[in-house]
Parts: C-alpha cells; sequence; structure tokens
C-alpha cells in the first residue's frame, strides 16, 4: 500500500514492541524488520489495548471506553470498526478477528516484547532458585534488554496503559534486582556495585536493591562505601516517609560492621519451588554452557519448532545441557515437562512403553481402543503446552518414526531428545554441541583469563569437590591448561581427571595422561555405568556401528591431525567411505571442522585411542604403513608446487596437515626408513623455512641426516643444502657453512649443476653473514655465473638477490637496486610469490636507503601483502623493519616504535636472527627514535607494540605504508 496511507502491508511474521517508545516492527520474513507507520492516534490505542491482551476477546464498550472516556461520540462503533479494517490492512486480515462481543488479537504472547519480557525473567529467576546462576544472569540481562525507555510512554496518560505499565515498570525493577543476586554469585562484585549505583540513584528507597549494593560494595574491599550506602538510605528513609530501614537492611550493616565471614560467600541459592517440571535435578553446577544453554531456549521457545535433537559424542554433556535448557524453559510450558530415559533401553519397540510409563506419573494416560499407543500418547498430551524430553535415544533410532507420529498428533508437543545421531524425522533441528573452550598459550600467560576459559573452570570447580584446598596459581597453571587441553574440552574427561587430584599433583597428572582412557576410570557410582569411564562411553558408541563403519573408524584413526574425504577414500578405499564415514559423522564419532582447502574431518583424541586399541590384533601398520605412504608422495608433490603459482594455497594445506606430517616421520623412524624420511624432510624444507618451523625443521634434517648415512649422494647434498639454509637464519653461521660446504662436495661429486648454483648461493649468505665479504662476492659471482646456463631461471634470479644483498649491505644501492630488479622480473614471470615477496623488500630496501622513502614504502607494503598472504614469518618481519624506518624518516616515531617492537616480538617467536643488512637497518632505526622519543614514553610504546596482536601489527604497518605517499 501506498506510503501516505500511513501503513504497510505485512505477509507473516509480526513483531510488536511496545515496551519503548510505541513502535511496531514488521518483517516479512526475509528482511530485517521494518517499521510500520499507524497513523491516527485513536488506531495506535487500539492496537496497544489489544497487545496488552492478546488471544483474548476484548469487547467493544471496554474499547470505546477506554478511548473516548465518559463521552464517546455518537459514531464511536463505526470508527472503531474504521480503525480495526485500517489495522486489518497493516497487520494481515486474519490477525485480528472479530467476535460477537468485540475483537481478539491473534498471535503468540512472545510477539509482544512484554510477553517475550515475562517469558525470559521468568526462566531467568526459575534458573537463580536451581543454583545456575550464569545462566539466569544471561536470561534476565536479554530479557532487560528488550527495554528501550519506558513502558507504553506513547499512552502515560491514558488509564488503560497506566496499570499494565506499573505492573511492568516493577517487574523490570525486580528483575534488575534477580539479575544482582545471580552476578553477586557469580562474583562480578565490581561491575555490579556500578550498575546497582546508576539504578539505586532513580529508585532510592528499593531496600533489597541498597542491601546488594551494600554486599557488592563489601566483597570488593570497600567497606567504608558500604556503610556509607547504608546511612544515605537510612536518612532518605527518615527524611521522606520517617522510618527505619527494614530488619534485613539492619542486619546486613551489623554483618558489615562484623566483618561476618558468612558475607564473603556467594549468595546461597533457595531452595528450588515446586512445581510441574519432572526434570532430573543436577548434583553439580553447569559450568562453561551459557551460549548453549541460552542458543537452545530460544530455540525450545521458537512457536516454529517442535523438535530438537542435541547432538554430540560420548561425555560432551548433551543431558546435562538438556535439562538445563529445559528448566530455563519450563514457564512457557503449562502442562509441565516430561524426562524419559532411554539409556536402559535397547528394543525400539518398547520405547513407546518407556514414553508412556512417563507420562503416566504426571496425568492419566488416554489408552483408546483400536488405537497405537503412539496416538494414545499425542492425545494425552495435547490439551496442553508440552516439554517432553526423550534422552539416549541413540540406541532406539529405529523407534524415530513413532516419536514423529506423537509430534504430528499433538499440535502443543516440543521434543527435546539428546542422541548420539539425528533422528531424521521431518522438521528436526539438530543442535550439535562443542567441546568447551579450552586454554591458547595467550590464555596461559594471564592468570585471570586462564581462570575464565570454559574447560579450565570445570577442572577447578571439579578438582575442589575432590580436594578442598586446591587453587589455580602461578606455579600449576600450565600443568592445568595443558590438561585441559589434553582433555579436549570434554566435559566426562575433566569431571573424571579433576579427582586424580586427591593423589596426585597437577603436573604428575599431566605425566600420565599417556595414554588417556586407563586414568579416565572410576567415576562416581551414581552416574549410569556408561559414564563411569570415558573408554565406557566410547564402547556405548562403538557398540552401534556396522561392522564396516567399525572397520573405517580403525582406519581414520591412523590420520593423527584430521582428514579430507578424499584422503580418507585414497588411504581407506577400497569400500563405501562415504556412506560409512556420513554413519560415523551422524554417530558422533566423526566431526567437521573446517573448510581450508576443503572439507576436513577429524576425531576426539580418546575416540582415535579407543580405535587405535581396537586394532592392536589386527593389521594396524599396515594401515599406517598406507597413511604414511599418502603423506609421503603429498610432501613430495608440495615442493614442486611451492615454487609455482599456487604456491600459497599449498604452504596452507602443509600448515594444515602439519600433525599428519609430523606423525609420518615419526613412523618411518619406527619403520627403520631412513632414506625415506630424509626424502620427505628435505621436500619439506622450504615449508619449515617459509611459516618459521625452524627449530622444528632443523631437528628434524639433523636426526635425518644422521640416520640416512648410506643415502644417495644427492639426497644427502639436498638435506645438507636445506639444513644449511635454516641454519643461516637461526644465525648459527659456523654450522651453515660446514653443512654448505658438506653439500656442495656432494653435489660437484655427482655434477649436479642445479645444487652446486644452489649451494654456492647459500654459501655466499653465510659468508657475507660472517663478515667475509670479499669471499661471498666470490662465490655468489661464480654462481650467478653457472644460474645463466641452467633451464630453471629461479636459480639465476636467487643467486642475483644474494649478490644483490652484499651490494646493499655495503651500500652500492644503485648496483643492488639493478641486481634486485633483474632477479624480480625472473621470479613475477616464474609465479613464485614467496621469492617475489624477498625481491620486493630487497628492491624497496635499497630505494629507502638511496634517498626514495616513497617508492621503497610501496615496494615494502607490496612486499608485506604477499608476505602476509603467504604467512611467511621471515619476510613479514623485514618489512616490518622496513616500514618502521619509513615512519622514522617521515616523521611518525610513535608509530615506528610499535612496529619495530612487533617485528623484533615476531623475530623471537621463530627463534631467527637478523641478517646484516636488515640487523644495520634495526639499529640505525632504533638509535633515530631513542632520539626522538622521551624514554618512558619510548618505554610503554616499545611494550604496546610487542604486544599487539599480528592483525593490528600488520594494520599499524599497513597505515604507515599508505599515509607514506
Amino acid at each position: 500500500m501506498a506510503e501516505s496511507e500511513g501503513v504497510r502491508k505485512v505477509t507473516r511474521s509480526l513483531v510488536f514492541h511496545i515496551l519503548g517508545p510505541f513502535a511496531v516492527l514488521v518483517s516479512n520474513g526475509h528482511e530485517p524488520p521494518l517499521p510500520l507507520v499507524i497513523g491516527p492516534a485513536k488506531e495506535r490505542a487500539l492496537l496497544a489495548m489489544l497487545l496488552l491482551r492478546p488471544n483474548e476477546t476484548v469487547s467493544a464498550d471496554a474499547l470505546i471506553d477506554a478511548l473516548w472516556g465518559e463521552s464517546p461520540p455518537a459514531s464511536s462503533r463505526k470508527l472503531l470498526q474504521v480503525y480495526v479494517s485500517h489495522l486489518r490492512k497493516a497487520l494481515a486480515e486474519d490477525v485480528i478477528e472479530t467476535k460477537s462481543v468485540g475483537y481478539r488479537l491473534s498471535i503468540e504472547p512472545e510477539a509482544v516484547d512484554a510477553g517475550r519480557f515475562e517469558r525470559l525473567v521468568a526462566a531467568g529467576t526459575r534458573a537463580g532458585q536451581l543454583g545456575d546462576s550464569a545462566l539466569a544472569s544471561a536470561l534476565l540481562r536479554q530479557g532487560l534488554a528488550l527495554w528501550s525507555g519506558p513502558a507504553l510512554v506513547d499512552f502515560a496518560f491514558e488509564s488503560f496503559a497506566r496499570i499494565e505499565s506499573e505492573r511492568l515498570e516493577e517487574m523490570r525493577l525486580t528483575a534488575l534486582e534477580e539479575l544482582a543476586d545471580a552476578d553477586l554469585a557469580l562474583q562480578r562484585h565490581g561491575e555490579t556495585a556500578a550498575e546497582l549505583r546508576a539504578h539505586l540513584a532513580a529508585h532510592p528507597l528499593r531496600e533489597r536493591m541498597r542491601g546488594q549494593l551494600m554486599l557488592a560494595l563489601y566483597r570488593s574491599d570497600r567497606q567504608a562505601e558500604a556503610l556509607a550506602v547504608y546511612e544515605a538510605g537510612r536518612h532518605r528513609l527518615l527524611d521522606e516517609l520517617g522510618l527505619e530501614p527494614g530488619r534485613s537492611l539492619q542486619t546486613l550493616q551489623h554483618s558489615i560492621l562484623t566483618h561476618d565471614p558468612d558475607l564473603d560467600r556467594s549468595s546461597p541459592a533457595p531452595s528450588p519451588s515446586s512445581g510441574r517440571a519432572a526434570l532430573p535435578s543436577a548434583p553439580t553446577s553447569l559450568i562453561g554452557r551459557a551460549r548453549e544453554t541460552r542458543e537452545l531456549v530460544d530455540l525450545i521457545s521458537a512457536p516454529d519448532v517442535r523438535l530438537i535433537t542435541i547432538t554430540g559424542p560420548g561425555g560432551i554433556g548433551k543431558t546435562r545441557l538438556a535439562v538445563a535448557a529445559c528448566t530455563a524453559s519450563i514457564p512457557r510450558f503449562e502442562g509441565g515437562a516430561i524426562f524419559v530415559d532411554l539409556s536402559s533401553e535397547s528394543d525400539p519397540a518398547l520405547v513407546m512403553v518407556t514414553i508412556a510409563d512417563a507420562v503416566e506419573k504426571s496425568q492419566p494416560l488416554m489408552r483408546m481402543p483400536g488405537r497405537s499407543l503412539a496416538l494414545c500418547i499425542a492425545e494425552t498430551l495435547s490439551s496442553r503446552p508440552v516439554l517432553l524430553v526423550l534422552d539416549n535415544c541413540e540406541q532406539v533410532a529405529a523407534a524415530a518414526p513413532e516419536i514423529g507420529a506423537v509430534i504430528a498428533n499433538a499440535p502443543r508437543l516440543t521434543v527435546v531428545a539428546t542422541s548420539r545421531v539425528r533422528l531424521r524425522l521431518t522438521g528436526e533441528h539438530v543442535y550439535a554441541v562443542p567441546p568447551l573452550v579450552v586454554p591458547t598459550i595467550r590464555d596461559i600467560v594471564d592468570i585471570d583469563a586462564l581462570a575464565g576459559i570454559a574447560s579450565v573452570a570445570l577442572f577447578v570447580e571439579r578438582a575442589r569437590s575432590a580436594t578442598q584446598d586446591f587453587a589455580l596459581t602461578a606455579e600449576n597453571k600450565d600443568a592445568v591448561a595443558h590438561i585441559c587441553t589434553r582433555l579436549e574440552g570434554v566435559p566426562l574427561a575433566i569431571e573424571l581427571a579433576a579427582p586424580r587430584l586427591a593423589m596426585l599433583s597437577p603436573q604428575a597428572l599431566v605425566d600420565r595422561l599417556d595414554p588417556r582412557l586407563p586414568l579416565l576410570a572410576d567415576g562416581a557410582w551414581d552416574l549410569p555405568a556408561r559414564q563411569r569411564t570415558l573408554r565406557a562411553t566410547i564402547d556405548w558408541s562403538h557398540a552401534l556401528l556396522e561392522p564396516s563403519q567399525q572397520w573405517l573408524l580403525g582406519w581414520l584413526a591412523q590420520f593423527s591431525g584430521g582428514w579430507t574425504l578424499d584422503a580418507a577414500e585414497e588411504v581407506c578405499g577400497p569400500g563405501p567411505v562415504l556412506a560409512d564415514m556420513t554413519a560415523l559423522l551422524e554417530n558422533s564419532l566423526v566431526w567437521r571442522t573446517g573448510e581450508s582447502p576443503a572439507p576436513r574431518y577429524n576425531m576426539l583424541e580418546t575416540v582415535r585411542e579407543y580405535a587405535i586399541e581396537q586394532l592392536a590384533i589386527e593389521d594396524g601398520d599396515a594401515r599406517r604403513d598406507r597413511v604414511a605412504q599418502y603423506f609421503f608422495a603429498l610432501s613430495v608433490r608440495a615442493e614442486q608446487e611451492l615454487s609455482g603459482g599456487d604456491q600459497a594455497d599449498w604452504f596452507r594445506r602443509l600448515q594444515t596437515e602439519h600433525e599428519n606430517l609430523r606423525a609420518t616421520l615419526k613412523w618411518l623412524q619406527y619403520r627403520e626408513q631412513p632414506a625415506s624420511e630424509l626424502d620427505m624432510v628435505s621436500a619439506l624444507g622450504r615449508y619449515w623455512y617459509v611459516r618459521g618451523h625452524l627449530d622444528e625443521g632443523r631437528r628434524a634434517l639433523t636426526g635425518a641426516l644422521a640416520r640416512g648415512e648410506g643415502a644417495s649422494a644427492a639426497a644427502r647434498a639436498k638435506g645438507f643444502r636445506i639444513a644449511s639454509a635454516i641454519a643461516v637464519i637461526q644465525g648459527d653461521y659456523g654450522s651453515a657453512r660446514n653443512l654448505a660446504e658438506a653439500g656442495l662436495a656432494l653435489y660437484r661429486s655427482v655434477e649436479d649443476h642445479p645444487g652446486v648454483v644452489r649451494s654456492l648461493s647459500n654459501l655466499g649468505a653465510i659468508l657475507l653473514g660472517e663478515g667475509d665479504t670479499a669471499g661471498a662476492i666470490v662465490v655468489l659471482d661464480e654462481s650467478v655465473a653457472l644460474s645463466r646456463n641452467i633451464s630453471d631461471r629461479r636459480l639465476a634470479a636467487l643467486a642475483l638477490n644474494n649478490r644483490g644483498d652484499v651490494a646493499l649491505t655495503m651500500g652500492a644501492f644503485a648496483e643492488a637496486a639493478n641486481l634486485f630488479a633483474e632477479s624480480l622480473a625472473i621470479l613475477r614471470a616464474a609465479g613464485d610469490h614467496a621469492n617475489v615477496a624477498r625481491s620486493l623488500f630487497n628492491l624497496g630496501a635499497a630505494m629507502l636507503e638511496a634517498g626514495s622513502a616513497a617508492e621503497g614504502s610501496a615496494l615494502l607494503g607490496e612486499s608485506l601483502a604477499l608476505s602476509v598472504n603467504l604467512d611467511d614469518k621471515e619476510d613479514v618481519i623485514w618489512c616490518l623493519v622496513g616500514l618502521s624506518a619509513v615512519a622514522e624518516r617521515l616523521g611518525d616515531p610513535l608509530d615506528a616504535v610499535r612496529v619495530l617492537a612487533g617485528a623484533m616480538a615476531l623475530l623471537d617467536d621463530i627463534s631467527a636472527t637478523m641478517k646484516p643488512f636488515e640487523r644495520g637497518l634495526q639499529e640505525r632505526t632504533l638509535a633515530a627514535l631513542r632520539s626522538k622519543v622521551e624514554p618512558s614514553a619510548f618505554a610503554a610504546t616499545w611494550g604496546s607494540g610487542r604486544d599487539l596482536s599480528f592483525d593490528d601489527l600488520i594494520a599499524v604497518a599497513r597505515q604507515i605504508q599508505t599515509t607514506s605517499h
């Protein structure tokens, strides 16, 4: 309809907002909600009255009285019909229904923000009563976030709105107080105190809120402020009402004065109130699942969602999460909840009997002759909204069609199922439960950040149950982080491991985590049998598999760092790999982990250990040989691809397969295949070099050369050459020279001219690093001359690059620029982006030193972009040093300090040292910056630069490059 008519046509999915300045939002189901303008004030008031009583018939007399008061116009009924007609056109024909005495707005109660707010507050309050303070806080904040201003503010002077707005406002204040209780229980004392001060300023007579502020301040070691809040409230009450504070507030003041130790404890949760929910109570608190609980609560509350299947591997916490989310959702279900434990049922034919037994505990079952038990259950559960929780459905998944029949014939029923496989029913919403978040290296540095990581919080909580004096300390934080990471954030594994601290120190527990399965046993006796050990949990899933699926699981367990479907089919075939892997995925024994560069799959290490154990008496070695052959071939192919146009993709592919490559090298050592080991480590040399895995690459090459004394001269020469290249960047010039000379001698002995050129090029760089400029020139000139007779022009480019580096170090900038430009042209033609980046840096540095900062900056910026894309750590560092020099010379010393500090931090990370020119440039830039920046400012900026994330560091460097033109 035309905008001038003041309405928009709605096609579906109405969303009403009445809590702030009155507005109506509409959505067409595809686009974001749009504002819906309702023209005359009377039409808006009429809509507001209907919104306040959704799904109730409001008489025409009541509407007329509210709209016009005691003196309605003679045409009031006709006007009412006109307003209703306009609203119908705006909202959709079937939303406002005409009844015999009036009108009814047919919408879900939660389509109105007030209804959604009430549901969230009720759920949050209930969660708090059950002791789940984290969930209570999240739900209450979600509800309070719906408020954008006073309720029904556009109708503040209308009698019909006054009572409702006062009710909603009181509910809002109560929700704020419930939120404060939850946050205090979570020990968020500082931020809670700040929030309560603001609320109390607006509502100074609310004694509960004042007491909460006093408690928050006291727990923040601000006793004097807490007592001052009490006195301010007391004076306010005396001045305005002539009353003293209530008994509870006076008791709290006395407790603060006497330092009552009970005040230092988290507020105890009230006893759960009685209700209709037949859900099991949790013996321990739910930790680290606030986001997942909120998402499930929203899913359960969605009006178009009837079946939710919560999936995940054994021990991931499906049941515990389901109970928490369903408990929070109870207020929405008039008929309450029914919990059905199917873990002990193995016969799908008996599933309906088990469900019927559970239903009969809450209400009589409507048994009807000639009708199936599924239809009888559906009929029984049709009268009111009911939440049916089916736990552990995986072993009776064949009963899914009957479950679907119950859902189809009970339109007010919502089913939440937990299962390691989805039920494959129409309308099923699958929610996969992830492992808990585990620590990263950065988290381990900060003990406060570490304590907030979900897996660590769970471990600490359960450890305290075993030994009350356990605490996360600077001494044990590394071990605790290691435990949680090794256990992969699996809640059951953590809960089985934590009690071991009654006997072991955290470090001793780390030492016993290989293998995991024997350690992770002896759970609490009140747990189901399948949860008393992690092995029993995996046994439970393994027994549900077909033989071919068990066979494939054993094959896939040979991969150490995940796999692609192509890899699985090549290694594990022939056979129905795709179909069986799909079954493993659906049984939560395998999961999809990413898309780089193709979809990847993985399994928990505990599942992998179990599957390998099952193969111990079979052909495990033969299978591992097949996997090793696959990754050996991948490494050999990658060596060629890393010099071509697709090298960025291949660098990423090798990084993704890093764990598999490591495992393959270990396997080749175990199988005593030194020649293959040497070939593989040599093939991976450029990957290790470019990606900054210098220590690992050096160790691998040293070991392979020692074990491969019987390998061919060509293979050993290649190993020596690559080891020398890595030793150079590590600054170990003596070892690098010995390795390069050994490789050069072998290359000359077998007349491998490309190998001679490469070795001479490396040797020249080594001699330059040692300060032997004359020697470097001799060997590099020989390398350049020999390279011109070799078909692989890349070798000439690399020799020219190293020869140009000598000229650059000596200050012959014009000569250096010519050599770098020739090298760059060859490398661009070859599509060797990694070495293009190196030549761009060298040429940019030569321009910068020759006095052309803008031209040099542009080349450095191009080099930086290529290096970042390739994740070439060394070249990124050199570019950062160069751009720091640009910033210093162009008058931006603080950014120059930040970038130089970040470059030095990256250099430390890869255990590398600077080459002569780069070291000289860094030292000159550093000295200039120290002369320009006051010492305390320099120290602070240097520290902030070292702490920058990689992305932020690159952003600062790019800004320097952008502003230098």
